[in-house]
C-alpha cells in the first residue's frame, strides 16, 4: 500500500475563512521499523514529524475534536497526513497491524507498546555485552566512535532514569561517561598507545568528546606521516656528512642499519650479490671463494730496477724537510711497491677492507674495466682537499 503512493501529495483543506495548500512528502524518514530498530526509527520519525509541525498529533496533545467542531476537517486532514508518514516508515509485515487505527496517536502508541518496551533486562544485557566486546579492528576512529555512540544511546533508552535526588543523578552520569571514555580508549588499536597514555596520565580525564577529537587528530597525523614516508626516502637511508666537507652522504642500510650500502645491496636480503661486489662484508673474513668461470687476473709486476728507483725516491722524501708535504706521494709509491711480486703476506687471495669509499692506483691492470673521468667528479683526501 505504502509502496504504491507517489513521492509527493498535494493536500488542500479549508480552515473556515482561510484556504491553504501544502506540498507534503509521503515519507519523512528513510528508516523502516522492524523488530530491532525501534529506538533509531522513533527518533528519526519524531524529527521528521516535528519538522512539519505535526508532533502534537502523536503525543496526544492535539486530540480529535468533535465532528461538529468547525476545525474537525482540518484536524482530520493533518492527522491523516501523519498516519501516512507512520505507515510508509514501517516494514510491510507491520503495516497490517496499524492500518485500522483511527488516529495517528493510536498508531504511535501501539507501535511503542509492541517494539519500544523500556527496561527490558535481556535487551539491556545484550547491549552492554556488545559494548564491552566492541573493538576498533579495521574501523576508522570515527566509525568506531559512532558504533559505540549508537550502542550507548540505545542503552540509555532502556535504563531506568527515575531519580529522586538530582545530585545523585549528576554523579551517576559523571561516572558513566568516565567509564565510556575508558571503553573507547581500551577498544583502540595498539598504534594509539601513545595518545592513550597521554590522556590517561592527565590529572583530570577530559570529556569523551575531547578524547575523541584528540585520538582522531592523532589518526590523521599518522596517516599523513605514512603517506610522506611511502613517497619519499627512508629517514635512515642516508647519513649526512659534516657540513662543509663536500662529501656525498654515506649510505646506511634501512634493514641491517650498517653503513656503506643501501637496502638494495644488503647481503642479508640479497646474498647473490655477495660475489659481485668483490669483497666479503665489512669486518668479516671467510675462506676465499674460488672462481672457476673466469681466468684469474695476473698480478702486476715491477722490475728490480723500478723497485730500487722507488725505494730511493722514498728515501729522499723522508730525509728532505722541504718536501715533507709530499708524504702522500710516498704512500702511493709504497702502495706500488706492495703490488709488486716481492710477496706480501697480507695480500694473496684476500682483499683488504680499509673501509674507504674511494681507492686509487697507478696501475690500470688492477681494474677489470674502467673509463676516463669526466673531470667533474672529485675525490676527498685525508687533509680535506680534493682532486678530480
Amino acid at each position: 500500500m505504502a509502496e504504491e503512493m507517489t513521492s509527493k501529495t498535494d493536500v488542500t483543506f479549508d480552515t473556515g475563512s482561510n484556504t491553504r495548500s501544502e506540498n507534503l512528502p509521503v515519507q519523512v524518514t528513510s528508516i523502516r521499523l522492524n523488530k530491532d530498530n525501534y529506538l533509531s526509527w522513533s527518533a528519526a520519525l519524531e524529527i521528521g514529524i516535528t519538522s512539519h509541525g505535526r508532533l502534537p498529533y502523536i503525543t496526544g496533545e492535539k486530540p480529535a475534536p468533535s465532528k461538529t467542531d468547525p476545525g474537525w476537517a482540518t484536524w482530520a486532514l493533518e492527522d491523516s497526513q501523519v498516519k501516512v508518514w507512520i505507515i510508509s516508515s514501517v516494514s510491510s509485515y507491520i503495516q497490517p497491524l496499524i492500518l485500522r487505527k483511527l488516529t495517528s496517536y493510536d498508531m504511535w502508541t501501539v507501535l511503542a507498546r509492541m517494539y519500544g518496551h523500556k527496561k527490558r533486562v535481556l535487551r539491556t544485557y545484550q547491549i552492554k555485552r556488545n559494548i564491552y566486546s566492541l573493538k576498533q579492528g579495521d574501523l576508522s576512529v570515527a566509525s568506531f566512535y559512532a558504533a559505540l555512540k549508537t550502542k550507548w544511546e540505545e542503552l540509555d533508552y532502556h535504563v531506568n532514569d527515575d531519580w529522586n535526588c538530582g545530585s545523585d543523578h549528576e554523579l551517576y552520569w559523571q561516572k558513566e561517561w568516565m567509564d565510556r571514555t575508558f571503553i573507547f580508549l581500551g577498544g583502540l588499536r595498539d598504534e594509539f598507545e601513545s595518545i592513550r597514555s597521554q590522556i590517561l596520565n592527565c590529572d583530570e580525564t577530559p570529556g569523551i568528546e575531547e578524547v575523541y577529537a584528540r585520538v582522531e587528530s592523532e589518526e590523521q597525523h599518522c596517516q599523513v606521516m605514512h603517506i610522506d614516508s611511502s613517497h619519499g626516502s627512508s629517514p635512515s637511508a642516508f647519513v649526512s656528512p659534516a657540513p662543509g666537507t663536500g662529501q656525498r652522504p654515506i649510505r646506511r642500510c634501512s634493514h641491517c642499519n650498517k653503513l656503506g650500502h643501501s637496502v638494495d645491496f644488503c647481503w642479508d636480503l640479497h646474498p647473490e650479490k655477495r660475489l659481485t661486489r668483490g669483497r666479503p662484508p665489512s669486518g668479516r673474513r671467510g675462506p676465499p671463494v674460488p672462481d672457476t668461470s673466469s681466468p684469474s687476473v695476473e698480478k702486476p709486476k715491477l722490475s728490480s730496477d723500478q723497485i730500487k728507483e722507488l725505494q730511493a725516491y722514498i728515501s729522499r722524501l723522508s730525509t728532505t724537510k722541504e718536501e715533507a708535504s709530499t708524504s702522500e706521494e710516498a704512500q702511493l709509491a709504497q702502495a706500488l711497491v706492495a703490488t709488486s711480486d716481492q710477496g706480501n703476506p697480507l695480500l694473496g687471495d684476500w682483499v683488504v677492507d680499509s673501509g674507504a669509499t674511494h681507492h686509487m692506483t697507478g696501475n690500470p691492470k688492477m681494474f677489470q674495466e674502467y673509463k676516463l673521468s669526466s673531470g667533474q667528479q672529485h675525490v676527498s683526501m685525508a687533509d680535506g682537499s680534493s682532486i678530480s
